[in-house]
């Protein structure tokens, strides 16, 4: 193995002048892309001039989000394994021997000086890729329970970057861990609540609720929303593929809209947010010290998100609902018993903002370039 490693290293330090190549990859969910487009805008902002090449599934998601947020963009053909049934865990197993020969030929191709995997499908071939030809590669990892790409690439990775230090237990215990939070897009930041709600169209006065049904959106979410009669104004981020489900629904006191470009203005106009407990859903939600209502998702791998808002809870900065027996009637009540206590909402938000961690973008490119 070391022989690969020693013929598969394209080059020495410095050998584009004080150009360098990054290459991220990552994807399947928003939580997963958008990570690994913040560290490719922010190191194109720090320190440039930098070439940066995006990597993911073919038909995935990213596909669609990384050339339009203006990045060149390659797939692999691969697909997940985890929690699948024999015949798509079969399927799965031989694209993923074509996923790691094209993850090679990129590589090689691209000559990148450091890699960043953010997990999803297509950080496992790049990030082997990455190991075999001799480019370091970091990993990031948003939520407490990682995923099993970034528990086996921990082994041959230069660092690991996590949330929280309650991460590292499940990873190598050779890895070099990072504790440095989420990196979340700066964008989000700064937004007024008054210019928010003039740019959502919403009424300047009275209480918003934002309900987020994540990236992929929710049947279960669509269900809540018309069992819903509770206080405020709702507005629904139903996603694309359930708009259709959800757009009937809206209604006096409902707007739905399918997604939300620019999630600052959502947060900074809603006094309160019910949504999932994605990793980078509860970043962006500390960073801007906005108090929520959490549904952890059951059906993701290992339970991530129930273990994500356990965090939340134990610091006061949200309430969890699980979603088994949850109906709108009830969520309802839970708004409503928020929303008529202010002092509670300002203490939920002084604790997420304790939680928060702002310049964890910053902290990751740094230790990223300092790589090259």
């Amino acid at each position: 193995m070391t022989a690969i490693r020693d013929r598969g290293r394209l080059r020495g330090p410095g050998e584009h002048g004080s150009r360098w190549r990054l290459l991220v990859t990552g994807g399947g969910t928003g939580g997963h892309i958008y990570p690994a487009l913040a560290v490719a805008g922010r190191a194109a902002e720090r320190f440039p001039p930098v070439d940066v090449l995006f990597v993911g599934a073919e038909g995935g998601m990213e596909a669609a989000i990384v050339p339009k947020e203006g990045f060149k963009f390659e797939g692999v053909p691969v697909s997940g394994i985890v929690r699948k049934r024999p015949v798509e865990m079969l399927r799965g197993l031989v694209r993923l021997g074509a996923a790691e020969s094209r993850a090679l030929r990129i590589v090689r191709r691209f000559r990148p000086d450091v890699v960043v995997a953010t997990g999803g499908y297509a950080s496992g071939p790049v990030g082997l890729a990455a190991w075999l030809l001799g480019v370091p590669l970091v990993l990031q990892e948003q939520n407490v329970v990682p995923g099993v790409t970034n528990r086996l690439l921990s082994r041959v990775a230069v660092g690991v970057a996590v949330p929280h230090a309650e991460a590292a237990k499940a990873l190598s215990r050779r890895a070099r861990v990072w504790v440095v939070g989420n990196p979340i897009r700066r964008e989000l930041m700064g937004a007024e609540r008054a210019d928010a709600r003039r740019r959502l169209d919403l009424p300047g006065g009275g209480q918003v609720v934002l309900m987020v049904a994540g990236s992929r959106g929710s049947a279960v979410f669509v269900r809540l929303l018309k069992e819903w009669d509770g206080p405020g104004l709702l507005y629904f981020v139903a996603g694309r593929a359930h708009y259709a489900a959800a757009k009937p629904l809206a209604r006096d006191g409902v707007r739905v809209v399918p997604y939300l470009e620019d999630a600052g203005l959502g947060y900074a106009a809603a006094d309160l947010v019910v949504c999932r407990a994605g990793a980078i859903t509860l970043a962006e939600l500390a960073a801007v010290g906005k108090p929520s209502i959490l549904i952890p998702s059951p059906h993701v791998t290992h339970h991530h998100q129930e273990a994500n808002a356990a965090v939340f809870a134990k610091a006061g900065a949200a309430v969890v609902l699980p979603e088994a027996g949850l109906d709108g009637v009830r969520l309802a009540a839970a708004v409503r018993e928020l929303l008529d206590d202010p002092q509670r909402l300002r203490r939920m938000a002084e604790a997420g903002l304790q939680l928060g961690r702002p310049d964890a973008l910053d902290e990751l490119v740094e230790r990223v370039h300092a790589l090259v």
